[in-house]
């Protein structure tokens, strides 16, 4: 028993011992990089080495300063000047400019390493002018340089140690009195900026990585957008006016809505007030109150959101940021919760109203036709007015640059840091855009005619374009290409055998130049393909064509009883109109089609159903029954049409409840409210 009490105190013994060694290493050697960080000189010196030591930290904060200015650049790659659209430009000086962190498709953010050569770069070559061969220091000393100079820059550390900026210099000079007797030899000059760079880099890049993923710039657009009774998106009026906007009032619209919303955007975790009151009640909602359930407003708002984040729509509130639309809608979380930004603020910018000049917006709405949107049908509008019934589907690509700007605020262990990064918002047909395209203004001279610019190719090279079948994969000939730039839109060709490419069907020739151009193919069968291409460079393009078949179509009214099951059916009445609006969002498409009543003079003259040809698809339909401006039925759900049906079918059947409003409006909307209940009592479609 004793002779296990004696070892077990040996082994304590041998433990303090050990640890007392580890801790005597641990300060020699703190100890040894203290000494070799912080050079012991001559205390008549100092001024010498504290004015090396303030031209590097002057320049050190320059550098910074450009760098949050720039996006994290002081020079600029040469890709920046490739293209206009690659770079946001607020003001006109050149040297101000945010290079986009997300263009083309393609991630560009500065590495922590090209940030920190860019500095080393900034300081080395400013060191010699500042430093002016040290002539302030003539009357007493005589320096001279033993070596070259080098710098070294740490923008802080990864998990967060060690914040501060520090700049090292290795400047080797020797400084000599009047006399020629050597005084001392300095090497090392060190300084060290309380500004915690690393932390605030990091949040940029969870913000960007976190856009690029979520695409939360894109889908609050597209909130805004859908949201706003002012700007057209889809619906139908049953009645013979036609609806018309000016498309310049609707960009304006839009414009104005991005640049005061984003405005509200804030970042979870980072410093922002809740209870600040805003100068009115910001919603972008409009105050449906009493007329509209929540769960209908979460689903014309296109978000993820619970129905109970709109429950402030529905109660009165003060007009504080935390009882607003933004604070259910708006509070972004990008990054790791653990991580403090508790003394950093974040805005988000876009700038479409600034009298100076607003930031580039593109936009185009599809379809349209020269200044004016319109309602109407897919086909044309002259068989709609001709039925009294006003339908309108407009789809949106805009691309416009956003600014994020971050502020670190001073605290008693750090200084005031701003820096500020840019990207591209995109927006294609009503979907966030991943692709590589871009969309740029077209800057050719205005006085350009359309036929002069279509026939001015001097400037380009060969292109290459291929019309592919989205299904088989196979080449398509016969497909008439147009491409688009701007205002200007010429036809090109179509694709035909290219004995040089083995008879691959393919377009091979020059197009006009464009940074960024829209080619479109047209065949009967298929459905338009669209794509954007740059025509810098000499590159084959392949244009996916979706093939399509037509059907006939046939609607079937069925009424119901009063426990909602099936009373009676029938054909469409000769008054009768039926809109069925097909939809199949994977692939953004749309199929429009307006039946007329059996005995109507018009019936088997309007277009028939389009739907994609060769696939099992399920489509959103929506369904409407009018007699003349009177709704009296419809139907809404999915629809799931197989391959088969689709290769062998010629028309399809639709279903649809029927009910008798006599003009009582709290009962169409009672009945429409329930439609998408009542649809499942009848029969579903069916493909003959």
């Amino acid at each position: 028993m004793a002779e296990s009490k004696k070892r077990g105190q040996i082994t304590v013994f041998i433990v303090i011992g050990l640890l007392m060694l580890l801790t005597f290493i641990l300060l020699a050697k703190f100890r040894r990089e203290s000494v070799e960080d912080i050079e012991l000189i001559n205390p008549e010196l100092v001024p010498v080495q504290q004015f090396v030591e303030t031209c590097t930290k002057e320049l050190a904060k320059e550098a910074l300063q450009l760098i949050g200015f720039n996006g994290g650049y002081i020079y600029f790659p040469e890709w920046i000047d490739a293209g206009p659209g690659r770079v946001l430009q607020p003001t006109p000086n050149n040297e101000l400019r945010n290079p986009l962190w997300w263009f083309d498709g393609t991630m560009a953010i500065p590495t922590l390493q090209q940030i920190e050569g860019d500095m080393n770069r900034f300081i080395l070559e400013g060191l010699p002018r500042c430093l002016n061969n040290f002539t302030a220091f003539h009357d007493r000393y005589i320096i001279e340089e033993l070596g070259s100079m080098q710098v070294v820059t740490l923008l802080g550390e990864e998990d967060g140690v060690k914040e501060d900026v520090t700049v090292r210099t290795e400047y080797p000079l020797k400084v000599k009195d009047k006399f020629n007797t050597t005084l001392a030899e300095l090497q090392k000059f060190v300084i060290t900026l309380p500004i915690r760079f690393n932390k605030i880099y990091n949040l940029a890049k969870d913000i960007m990585e976190r856009e690029k993923a979520d695409f939360f710039i894109e889908q609050k657009a597209l909130d805004l957008i859908n949201l706003d009774r002012q700007i057209p998106t889809t619906g139908i009026e049953f009645n013979c006016k036609k609806k018309i906007w000016e498309k310049q009032k609707v960009e304006e619209r839009i414009k104005k809505l991005i640049s005061v919303n984003f405005n509200h955007i804030k970042i979870k975790g980072a410093k922002y007030d809740p209870d600040a009151v805003l100068p009115y009640f910001p919603d972008p909602l409009p105050q449906w109150k009493g007329k509209v359930s929540k769960a209908q407003v979460k689903q014309m708002s296109n978000t993820k959101a619970d129905e109970k984040d709109f429950d402030y729509l529905f109660k009165d509130s003060d007009n504080t940021f935390k009882d607003s639309y933004y604070n259910a809608h708006y509070v972004w979380d990008v990054t790791d919760n653990k991580k403090d930004y508790k003394n950093t603020r974040v805005n988000v910018q876009y700038d479409g109203l600034s009298p100076q000049g607003s930031w580039p917006f593109v936009m185009k709405i599809s379809p349209s036709s020269g200044p004016i949107l319109q309602s109407g049908s897919q086909k044309g509008t002259k068989y709609l007015s001709a039925f009294c019934i006003n339908t309108w589907h407009f789809t949106y690509s805009l691309s416009f640059p956003v600014k994020v700007t971050i502020v670190d605020e001073k605290t008693p262990s750090n200084s005031p840091y701003t820096f500020s990064f840019a990207f591209m918002a995109k927006i294609l047909k009503n979907y966030p855009d991943k692709s590589e395209a871009d969309f740029a203004t077209f800057s050719q001279r205005s006085i350009y005619t359309s036929d002069e610019y279509c026939a001015d190719l001097s400037s380009s090279h060969d292109m290459f374009f291929i019309a592919k079948d989205a299904v088989t994969e196979t080449e398509i000939n016969n497909v008439n290409l147009t491409f688009t730039c701007g205002r200007y839109t010429c036809p090109i060709g179509r694709t035909k055998p290219d004995y040089d490419s083995n008879g691959l069907p393919l377009f091979k020739g020059r197009v006009p130049v464009c940074n960024n151009g829209i080619l479109r193919g047209i065949k009967e069968g298929y459905e338009d393909g669209e794509m954007f291409i740059q025509t810098e460079f000499e590159k084959a393009y392949y244009l996916d064509m979706q093939p399509v078949k037509y059907f006939n179509i046939s609607v079937i009214k069925h009424r119901l009883d009063a426990n909602n099951m099936p009373l009676s059916q029938k054909p469409l009445e000769s008054s009768e109109q039926a809109l069925i609006i097909l939809k199949y969002p994977p692939k953004k498409f749309e199929s429009y089609a307006i039946l007329e009543g059996s005995s109507s003079p018009e019936a088997g003259k309007l277009p028939p159903l389009k739907l994609l040809a060769r696939e099992d698809i399920t489509y959103e339909v929506e369904l409407y029954i009018t007699d003349n401006e009177t709704m009296k039925g419809g139907w809404l759900g999915n629809v799931t049409i197989g391959k088969d049906a689709n290769r062998l079918g010629s028309r399809i059947i639709f279903h649809a409840v029927e009910e008798d409003f006599k003009k009582d409006d709290d009962l169409a909307y009672l009945f429409f409210e329930a439609l998408p209940e009542l649809s499942k009592k009848i029969p579903i479609h069916e493909v003959r």
